[in-house]
Protein backbone atom coordinates (compact mmCIF):
# COMPACT_ATOMS: atom_id res chain seq x y z
CA UNK A 1 0.00 0.00 0.00
CA UNK A 2 2.92 2.39 0.67
CA UNK A 3 3.79 2.45 -3.03
CA UNK A 4 0.39 3.78 -4.03
CA UNK A 5 0.48 7.44 -5.00
CA UNK A 6 -2.29 9.64 -3.72
CA UNK A 7 -3.80 11.47 -6.72
CA UNK A 8 -3.55 15.25 -6.75
CA UNK A 9 -4.77 17.40 -9.62
CA UNK A 10 -4.58 21.16 -10.12
CA UNK A 11 -7.88 22.57 -11.36
CA UNK A 12 -8.11 25.31 -13.99
CA UNK A 13 -11.48 26.83 -14.84
CA UNK A 14 -11.92 27.20 -18.60
CA UNK A 15 -15.53 28.35 -18.86
CA UNK A 16 -18.39 28.71 -16.41
CA UNK A 17 -21.93 30.13 -16.42
CA UNK A 18 -22.73 28.00 -19.44
CA UNK A 19 -26.30 27.49 -20.60
CA UNK A 20 -25.87 23.77 -21.20
CA UNK A 21 -23.36 20.96 -20.88
CA UNK A 22 -22.99 17.42 -22.14
CA UNK A 23 -20.00 16.51 -24.32
CA UNK A 24 -16.26 17.05 -24.07
CA UNK A 25 -13.41 15.71 -26.17
CA UNK A 26 -9.68 16.41 -26.35
CA UNK A 27 -7.47 16.23 -29.44
CA UNK A 28 -5.01 18.41 -31.36
CA UNK A 29 -7.07 20.63 -33.65
CA UNK A 30 -4.47 23.18 -34.79
CA UNK A 31 -1.58 20.72 -35.30
CA UNK A 32 0.69 22.40 -32.75
CA UNK A 33 1.22 19.22 -30.73
CA UNK A 34 -1.01 20.33 -27.85
CA UNK A 35 -4.40 18.68 -27.23
CA UNK A 36 -7.25 21.17 -27.48
CA UNK A 37 -10.78 20.79 -26.12
CA UNK A 38 -14.18 20.58 -27.82
CA UNK A 39 -17.23 21.12 -25.64
CA UNK A 40 -20.97 21.59 -26.09
CA UNK A 41 -24.45 20.79 -24.82
CA UNK A 42 -27.79 19.87 -26.35
CA UNK A 43 -29.72 22.98 -25.32
CA UNK A 44 -27.87 25.85 -26.98
CA UNK A 45 -26.18 23.48 -29.43
CA UNK A 46 -23.09 25.62 -29.92
CA UNK A 47 -20.05 23.43 -30.64
CA UNK A 48 -16.89 25.27 -29.60
CA UNK A 49 -13.22 24.49 -29.38
CA UNK A 50 -10.86 25.84 -26.77
CA UNK A 51 -7.27 26.36 -27.89
CA UNK A 52 -4.49 25.09 -25.67
CA UNK A 53 -2.70 26.67 -23.80
CA UNK A 54 -4.72 29.88 -23.22
CA UNK A 55 -8.06 28.14 -23.93
CA UNK A 56 -9.24 30.81 -26.35
CA UNK A 57 -12.79 29.90 -27.41
CA UNK A 58 -13.73 29.54 -31.07
CA UNK A 59 -17.01 28.45 -32.59
CA UNK A 60 -17.05 25.40 -34.86
CA UNK A 61 -20.75 25.02 -35.63
CA UNK A 62 -24.23 25.37 -34.19
CA UNK A 63 -26.60 22.41 -34.24
CA UNK A 64 -30.07 21.49 -33.10
CA UNK A 65 -29.49 19.04 -30.27
CA UNK A 66 -25.93 17.76 -30.84
CA UNK A 67 -25.20 14.60 -28.85
CA UNK A 68 -22.20 12.32 -29.46
CA UNK A 69 -19.06 13.02 -31.46
CA UNK A 70 -15.68 11.58 -32.37
CA UNK A 71 -12.67 12.78 -34.33
CA UNK A 72 -10.42 11.49 -37.09
CA UNK A 73 -8.59 12.58 -40.22
CA UNK A 74 -11.45 11.91 -42.62
CA UNK A 75 -9.92 13.46 -45.74
CA UNK A 76 -6.32 12.52 -44.87
CA UNK A 77 -5.00 16.06 -45.09
CA UNK A 78 -3.17 15.79 -41.77
CA UNK A 79 -5.83 17.65 -39.75
CA UNK A 80 -8.25 15.97 -37.37
CA UNK A 81 -11.88 16.43 -38.38
CA UNK A 82 -15.05 16.08 -36.30
CA UNK A 83 -17.87 13.57 -36.74
CA UNK A 84 -21.03 14.52 -34.85
CA UNK A 85 -24.66 13.47 -34.54
CA UNK A 86 -27.52 15.91 -33.94
CA UNK A 87 -31.27 16.64 -34.12
CA UNK A 88 -31.80 14.18 -31.30
CA UNK A 89 -35.18 15.37 -30.09
CA UNK A 90 -36.23 16.37 -26.58
CA UNK A 91 -35.37 13.10 -24.81
CA UNK A 92 -34.92 9.47 -25.76
CA UNK A 93 -38.64 8.99 -25.15
CA UNK A 94 -39.74 11.64 -27.62
CA UNK A 95 -36.78 11.52 -30.00
CA UNK A 96 -37.12 13.19 -33.39
CA UNK A 97 -38.28 10.55 -35.94
CA UNK A 98 -36.64 12.54 -38.74
CA UNK A 99 -33.49 13.36 -36.77
CA UNK A 100 -30.44 11.46 -35.67
CA UNK A 101 -28.37 13.01 -38.45
CA UNK A 102 -24.61 12.59 -38.73
CA UNK A 103 -22.17 15.11 -40.24
CA UNK A 104 -18.44 15.27 -40.61
CA UNK A 105 -16.90 18.70 -40.16
CA UNK A 106 -13.76 19.43 -42.16
CA UNK A 107 -11.00 21.01 -40.11
CA UNK A 108 -10.01 24.20 -41.97
CA UNK A 109 -6.37 23.81 -40.97
CA UNK A 110 -6.10 27.26 -39.40
CA UNK A 111 -7.63 28.45 -36.13
CA UNK A 112 -10.10 31.01 -37.46
CA UNK A 113 -11.16 29.13 -40.57
CA UNK A 114 -14.67 27.89 -41.28
CA UNK A 115 -15.50 24.23 -40.71
CA UNK A 116 -17.26 22.73 -43.74
CA UNK A 117 -20.24 20.46 -43.04
CA UNK A 118 -20.69 17.20 -44.95
CA UNK A 119 -23.61 14.80 -44.45
CA UNK A 120 -22.96 11.13 -43.63
CA UNK A 121 -26.36 9.59 -42.85
CA UNK A 122 -28.90 9.19 -40.07
CA UNK A 123 -30.60 6.90 -37.57
CA UNK A 124 -33.38 8.00 -35.22
CA UNK A 125 -32.12 8.85 -31.70
CA UNK A 126 -28.45 8.78 -32.73
CA UNK A 127 -26.52 8.97 -29.50
CA UNK A 128 -23.01 7.47 -29.74
CA UNK A 129 -20.64 7.09 -32.67
CA UNK A 130 -17.05 6.04 -33.19
CA UNK A 131 -14.65 6.36 -36.09
CA UNK A 132 -12.29 3.54 -37.04
CA UNK A 133 -11.42 0.67 -39.33
CA UNK A 134 -13.88 -2.01 -38.29
CA UNK A 135 -14.14 -4.26 -41.37
CA UNK A 136 -11.13 -3.25 -43.51
CA UNK A 137 -8.11 -0.94 -43.50
CA UNK A 138 -8.63 1.21 -46.58
CA UNK A 139 -11.59 3.48 -45.79
CA UNK A 140 -12.62 5.04 -42.50
CA UNK A 141 -15.92 3.85 -41.09
CA UNK A 142 -18.37 5.31 -38.58
CA UNK A 143 -19.99 2.93 -36.11
CA UNK A 144 -23.39 4.47 -35.30
CA UNK A 145 -25.27 3.56 -32.12
CA UNK A 146 -28.71 5.08 -31.46
CA UNK A 147 -29.91 4.92 -27.87
CA UNK A 148 -33.39 3.57 -28.72
CA UNK A 149 -34.98 2.21 -31.87
CA UNK A 150 -37.95 4.54 -32.24
CA UNK A 151 -39.84 7.33 -30.46
CA UNK A 152 -42.16 6.55 -27.55
CA UNK A 153 -40.67 3.08 -27.09
CA UNK A 154 -37.66 3.21 -24.79
CA UNK A 155 -36.99 -0.52 -24.93
CA UNK A 156 -37.31 -0.87 -28.70
CA UNK A 157 -34.56 -2.69 -30.60
CA UNK A 158 -31.65 -0.45 -31.57
CA UNK A 159 -30.36 -0.59 -35.17
CA UNK A 160 -26.55 -0.64 -35.06
CA UNK A 161 -25.21 0.82 -38.31
CA UNK A 162 -21.90 1.21 -40.11
CA UNK A 163 -21.20 4.07 -42.53
CA UNK A 164 -18.24 3.77 -44.93
CA UNK A 165 -16.41 6.59 -46.68
CA UNK A 166 -17.39 7.20 -50.30
CA UNK A 167 -14.77 7.82 -52.96
CA UNK A 168 -15.81 11.45 -53.43
CA UNK A 169 -15.76 12.80 -49.88
CA UNK A 170 -16.42 16.41 -50.77
CA UNK A 171 -19.42 15.89 -53.06
CA UNK A 172 -21.06 12.62 -52.02
CA UNK A 173 -24.65 13.17 -50.77
CA UNK A 174 -24.09 10.58 -48.03
CA UNK A 175 -21.89 7.64 -47.03
CA UNK A 176 -22.48 3.98 -47.79
CA UNK A 177 -24.72 2.50 -45.08
CA UNK A 178 -24.76 -1.05 -43.69
CA UNK A 179 -27.04 -2.46 -40.99
CA UNK A 180 -24.94 -4.49 -38.55
CA UNK A 181 -27.59 -5.57 -36.07
CA UNK A 182 -31.29 -4.92 -35.60
CA UNK A 183 -32.14 -7.62 -33.07
CA UNK A 184 -29.85 -7.70 -30.06
CA UNK A 185 -29.37 -4.25 -28.54
CA UNK A 186 -31.60 -2.02 -26.42
CA UNK A 187 -30.93 1.28 -24.57
CA UNK A 188 -27.34 1.70 -25.81
CA UNK A 189 -25.58 4.37 -23.76
CA UNK A 190 -21.83 3.70 -23.89
CA UNK A 191 -19.16 2.41 -26.25
CA UNK A 192 -15.38 2.01 -26.08
CA UNK A 193 -13.42 1.52 -29.31
CA UNK A 194 -9.95 -0.04 -29.32
CA UNK A 195 -8.04 -2.78 -31.07
CA UNK A 196 -9.47 -5.32 -28.67
CA UNK A 197 -8.26 -8.51 -30.38
CA UNK A 198 -4.67 -8.25 -29.08
CA UNK A 199 -5.95 -7.00 -25.72
CA UNK A 200 -7.96 -10.19 -25.38
CA UNK A 201 -4.88 -12.18 -26.42
CA UNK A 202 -6.18 -13.08 -29.87
CA UNK A 203 -3.74 -13.39 -32.75
CA UNK A 204 -5.23 -11.91 -35.89
CA UNK A 205 -3.70 -10.88 -39.22
CA UNK A 206 -6.22 -8.03 -39.37
CA UNK A 207 -5.46 -4.82 -37.49
CA UNK A 208 -9.09 -3.84 -36.95
CA UNK A 209 -10.98 -1.79 -34.40
CA UNK A 210 -13.82 -3.31 -32.40
CA UNK A 211 -16.25 -2.18 -29.72
CA UNK A 212 -17.23 -2.82 -26.13
CA UNK A 213 -20.88 -1.78 -25.97
CA UNK A 214 -22.78 -0.89 -22.79
CA UNK A 215 -26.50 -1.49 -23.18
CA UNK A 216 -29.53 -3.04 -21.57
CA UNK A 217 -27.95 -6.41 -22.36
CA UNK A 218 -24.88 -5.58 -20.25
CA UNK A 219 -21.36 -5.48 -21.72
CA UNK A 220 -20.92 -6.93 -25.21
CA UNK A 221 -17.84 -7.19 -27.39
CA UNK A 222 -18.83 -6.49 -31.01
CA UNK A 223 -16.25 -7.35 -33.67
CA UNK A 224 -16.01 -8.25 -37.34
CA UNK A 225 -14.48 -11.44 -38.80
CA UNK A 226 -13.11 -10.58 -42.28
CA UNK A 227 -12.58 -14.23 -43.22
CA UNK A 228 -16.19 -15.17 -42.58
CA UNK A 229 -17.43 -11.67 -43.46
CA UNK A 230 -19.52 -11.76 -40.33
CA UNK A 231 -20.15 -9.62 -37.25
CA UNK A 232 -19.83 -11.42 -33.91
CA UNK A 233 -21.06 -10.69 -30.39
CA UNK A 234 -19.48 -11.87 -27.16
CA UNK A 235 -21.44 -11.22 -23.96
CA UNK A 236 -19.07 -10.43 -21.11
CA UNK A 237 -21.58 -9.63 -18.36
CA UNK A 238 -25.26 -8.81 -17.91
CA UNK A 239 -24.74 -5.78 -15.70
CA UNK A 240 -27.03 -4.43 -12.98
CA UNK A 241 -30.24 -6.48 -12.79
CA UNK A 242 -31.66 -5.81 -9.32
CA UNK A 243 -33.12 -2.34 -10.01
CA UNK A 244 -35.13 -3.11 -13.15
CA UNK A 245 -38.43 -3.73 -11.40
CA UNK A 246 -38.25 -0.29 -9.75
CA UNK A 247 -36.50 1.83 -12.37
CA UNK A 248 -37.22 0.13 -15.68
CA UNK A 249 -33.50 -0.01 -16.49
CA UNK A 250 -31.03 -2.88 -16.37
CA UNK A 251 -27.67 -3.81 -17.83
CA UNK A 252 -24.86 -1.31 -18.25
CA UNK A 253 -24.49 2.34 -19.18
CA UNK A 254 -20.77 3.01 -19.71
CA UNK A 255 -17.65 0.92 -20.27
CA UNK A 256 -13.87 0.95 -20.68
CA UNK A 257 -11.04 -1.57 -20.29
CA UNK A 258 -8.03 -1.31 -18.00
CA UNK A 259 -4.55 -2.85 -17.95
CA UNK A 260 -2.87 -4.37 -14.87
CA UNK A 261 0.62 -5.84 -15.09
CA UNK A 262 1.09 -7.44 -18.47
CA UNK A 263 -2.62 -8.12 -18.89
CA UNK A 264 -4.13 -5.65 -21.37
CA UNK A 265 -7.65 -6.85 -20.54
CA UNK A 266 -7.23 -7.16 -16.78
CA UNK A 267 -10.58 -5.56 -15.96
CA UNK A 268 -13.54 -3.80 -17.49
CA UNK A 269 -14.86 -0.77 -15.61
CA UNK A 270 -18.54 0.17 -15.85
CA UNK A 271 -21.24 2.51 -14.61
CA UNK A 272 -24.54 0.60 -14.45
CA UNK A 273 -27.31 0.60 -15.57
CA UNK A 274 -28.37 3.45 -17.94
CA UNK A 275 -27.69 6.76 -16.11
CA UNK A 276 -26.90 4.46 -13.23
CA UNK A 277 -25.74 4.67 -9.64
CA UNK A 278 -23.54 1.56 -9.57
CA UNK A 279 -19.80 1.34 -10.27
CA UNK A 280 -18.71 -2.22 -11.04
CA UNK A 281 -15.72 -4.01 -12.52
CA UNK A 282 -15.51 -7.25 -14.45
CA UNK A 283 -12.38 -9.37 -14.16
CA UNK A 284 -11.42 -12.78 -15.48
CA UNK A 285 -12.28 -15.95 -13.59
CA UNK A 286 -8.80 -17.46 -13.68
CA UNK A 287 -10.16 -20.80 -12.49
CA UNK A 288 -12.28 -21.13 -15.62
CA UNK A 289 -10.88 -22.99 -18.61
CA UNK A 290 -11.37 -20.78 -21.64
CA UNK A 291 -11.92 -22.40 -25.00
CA UNK A 292 -10.51 -20.86 -27.11
CA UNK A 293 -7.85 -19.24 -24.93
CA UNK A 294 -9.39 -15.76 -24.87
CA UNK A 295 -12.92 -16.83 -24.03
CA UNK A 296 -12.76 -16.35 -20.27
CA UNK A 297 -15.68 -16.27 -17.91
CA UNK A 298 -15.88 -12.90 -16.19
CA UNK A 299 -16.74 -12.10 -12.58
CA UNK A 300 -18.59 -8.92 -11.68
CA UNK A 301 -17.78 -6.99 -8.51
CA UNK A 302 -19.69 -3.95 -7.29
CA UNK A 303 -17.34 -1.26 -5.98
CA UNK A 304 -19.75 1.52 -5.17
CA UNK A 305 -23.40 2.53 -5.14
CA UNK A 306 -23.96 6.29 -5.36
CA UNK A 307 -27.34 7.28 -3.96
CA UNK A 308 -30.70 5.73 -4.80
CA UNK A 309 -32.36 6.10 -8.21
CA UNK A 310 -34.51 9.20 -8.73
CA UNK A 311 -38.26 9.01 -9.44
CA UNK A 312 -37.26 8.88 -13.13
CA UNK A 313 -35.25 5.74 -12.40
CA UNK A 314 -31.85 7.39 -12.86
CA UNK A 315 -28.66 7.72 -10.84
CA UNK A 316 -25.80 10.25 -11.00
CA UNK A 317 -23.28 8.13 -12.94
CA UNK A 318 -22.69 9.06 -16.57
CA UNK A 319 -19.21 8.06 -17.80
CA UNK A 320 -16.12 5.96 -17.11
CA UNK A 321 -12.65 6.06 -18.66
CA UNK A 322 -9.36 4.23 -17.99
CA UNK A 323 -5.81 5.57 -18.13
CA UNK A 324 -2.41 5.32 -16.44
CA UNK A 325 -2.48 8.47 -14.34
CA UNK A 326 0.20 7.59 -11.78
CA UNK A 327 2.73 6.42 -14.38
CA UNK A 328 3.24 2.92 -12.98
CA UNK A 329 2.31 1.14 -16.21
CA UNK A 330 -1.12 0.09 -14.95
CA UNK A 331 -4.48 1.69 -15.57
CA UNK A 332 -6.66 3.49 -13.09
CA UNK A 333 -10.15 4.64 -14.01
CA UNK A 334 -12.24 7.78 -13.54
CA UNK A 335 -16.00 7.87 -12.95
CA UNK A 336 -18.13 10.92 -13.80
CA UNK A 337 -21.04 11.81 -11.50
CA UNK A 338 -23.38 14.52 -12.78
CA UNK A 339 -24.98 15.37 -9.41
CA UNK A 340 -26.59 16.71 -7.35
CA UNK A 341 -24.26 16.96 -4.37
CA UNK A 342 -22.95 14.96 -2.68
CA UNK A 343 -23.22 12.57 -5.64
CA UNK A 344 -21.25 14.83 -7.95
CA UNK A 345 -17.73 15.07 -9.34
CA UNK A 346 -15.02 12.67 -10.46
CA UNK A 347 -13.82 9.59 -8.58
CA UNK A 348 -10.44 7.99 -9.19
CA UNK A 349 -10.18 4.21 -8.73
CA UNK A 350 -7.00 2.13 -8.56
CA UNK A 351 -6.78 -1.67 -8.49
CA UNK A 352 -5.23 -3.15 -5.35
CA UNK A 353 -6.10 -6.84 -5.66
CA UNK A 354 -8.13 -7.83 -8.72
CA UNK A 355 -8.66 -11.39 -7.51
CA UNK A 356 -10.55 -9.94 -4.54
CA UNK A 357 -12.13 -7.13 -6.51
CA UNK A 358 -10.33 -4.61 -4.29
CA UNK A 359 -9.82 -1.02 -5.45
CA UNK A 360 -8.90 2.17 -3.61
CA UNK A 361 -10.63 5.43 -4.51
CA UNK A 362 -10.33 9.19 -4.13
CA UNK A 363 -12.61 12.03 -5.10
CA UNK A 364 -10.56 14.27 -7.42
CA UNK A 365 -13.23 16.80 -8.48
CA UNK A 366 -16.48 18.07 -7.00
CA UNK A 367 -17.78 19.65 -10.22
CA UNK A 368 -20.85 18.25 -11.94
CA UNK A 369 -19.42 15.94 -14.59
CA UNK A 370 -21.16 14.63 -17.68
CA UNK A 371 -18.07 13.29 -19.42
CA UNK A 372 -14.29 13.26 -19.05
CA UNK A 373 -11.59 13.85 -21.67
CA UNK A 374 -8.12 12.49 -20.90
CA UNK A 375 -4.93 13.97 -22.40
CA UNK A 376 -1.55 15.43 -21.48
CA UNK A 377 -2.64 19.07 -21.67
CA UNK A 378 0.54 20.69 -20.36
CA UNK A 379 3.06 18.45 -22.11
CA UNK A 380 4.82 17.16 -19.00
CA UNK A 381 4.31 13.50 -19.90
CA UNK A 382 1.56 12.90 -17.32
CA UNK A 383 -2.10 12.24 -18.07
CA UNK A 384 -4.46 15.06 -17.14
CA UNK A 385 -8.21 15.24 -17.58
CA UNK A 386 -10.93 17.76 -18.42
CA UNK A 387 -14.63 17.75 -17.59
CA UNK A 388 -17.88 19.39 -18.59
CA UNK A 389 -20.90 19.71 -16.34
CA UNK A 390 -24.22 18.01 -17.08
CA UNK A 391 -27.19 20.19 -18.02
CA UNK A 392 -29.79 18.55 -20.25
CA UNK A 393 -33.48 19.43 -20.05
CA UNK A 394 -35.66 16.43 -19.28
CA UNK A 395 -32.90 14.69 -17.33
CA UNK A 396 -30.80 16.78 -14.94
CA UNK A 397 -29.51 20.37 -14.97
CA UNK A 398 -26.51 21.27 -12.84
CA UNK A 399 -26.41 24.77 -11.39
CA UNK A 400 -23.19 25.61 -13.22
CA UNK A 401 -22.20 23.17 -16.00
CA UNK A 402 -18.67 24.48 -16.32
CA UNK A 403 -15.64 23.24 -18.27
CA UNK A 404 -12.39 22.70 -16.34
CA UNK A 405 -9.04 21.00 -16.76
CA UNK A 406 -7.31 19.03 -14.02
CA UNK A 407 -3.52 18.90 -14.28
CA UNK A 408 -1.68 15.88 -12.92
CA UNK A 409 0.56 16.97 -10.05
CA UNK A 410 1.42 13.64 -8.43
CA UNK A 411 2.84 11.19 -10.98
CA UNK A 412 6.62 11.23 -11.53
CA UNK A 413 7.84 13.23 -14.51
CA UNK A 414 10.20 11.30 -16.75
CA UNK A 415 13.72 12.75 -17.00
CA UNK A 416 13.55 13.27 -20.76
CA UNK A 417 10.58 15.61 -20.31
CA UNK A 418 11.53 17.46 -17.13
CA UNK A 419 14.04 19.76 -18.86
CA UNK A 420 12.20 20.23 -22.16
CA UNK A 421 9.85 22.89 -23.44
CA UNK A 422 6.92 21.04 -21.97
CA UNK A 423 7.97 22.26 -18.52
CA UNK A 424 7.03 25.78 -19.56
CA UNK A 425 3.49 24.63 -20.17
CA UNK A 426 3.29 23.18 -16.71
CA UNK A 427 4.03 26.54 -15.07
CA UNK A 428 1.61 28.75 -16.97
CA UNK A 429 -0.68 31.06 -15.07
CA UNK A 430 -3.91 29.26 -14.22
CA UNK A 431 -7.21 31.11 -14.25
CA UNK A 432 -8.32 29.23 -11.18
CA UNK A 433 -6.48 26.50 -9.28
CA UNK A 434 -7.61 24.08 -6.63
CA UNK A 435 -6.26 20.74 -5.45
CA UNK A 436 -8.64 17.97 -4.56
CA UNK A 437 -7.34 15.35 -2.18
CA UNK A 438 -8.99 12.30 -0.69
CA UNK A 439 -12.65 13.11 -0.15
CA UNK A 440 -15.40 10.56 0.39
CA UNK A 441 -19.02 11.56 -0.07
CA UNK A 442 -20.17 8.27 -1.55
CA UNK A 443 -22.14 5.45 -0.04
CA UNK A 444 -19.42 2.82 0.23
CA UNK A 445 -21.13 -0.04 2.02
CA UNK A 446 -20.45 -2.23 -1.00
CA UNK A 447 -16.72 -1.42 -1.19
CA UNK A 448 -14.13 -4.05 -0.18
CA UNK A 449 -12.77 -3.73 3.34
CA UNK A 450 -9.26 -3.06 2.02
CA UNK A 451 -10.33 0.48 1.15
CA UNK A 452 -10.62 1.47 4.79
CA UNK A 453 -6.91 0.75 5.29
CA UNK A 454 -5.70 3.30 2.74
Amino acid sequence: MSSILKPEFERQLIEDKRGDGYWIDAFNIDSDGKPDIVGYGLGEGEVNWYQNPNWHKRRIAKYLGPVGMDHGDIDRDGNLDIIICYQYGQTMINSDPKGGKIDWLKNPGEPDGEWERHYIGRATSMHRLKVGYFTQNEKLEVLALPIVGRPNDVHSTVPVKLFTQPEDLENAPCWDEHLIDNENYHVVHGVSIKKYHPKFGIESPYDLDSALIASEEGITWLFYDPEKEKWNRKLIGTGEMSQASKTGYKGSGNVDMGKVGGDESAYIATVEPFHGNTVAVYYKDTESQPDPGWNWKWKRHVLDVYDNPTPLGEGPGHFVICGDFDGDGEDEFLVALRGPQPWQGVYYYKAIDLAKGAFVKWRVSSDSTARIAVADFDGDGRLDFATIGYSVDGYYCADNPLIATFYNRFAPISEDLSSGSSSDLATQDRAESLSFNSLTNSRSDSLPKELSKV
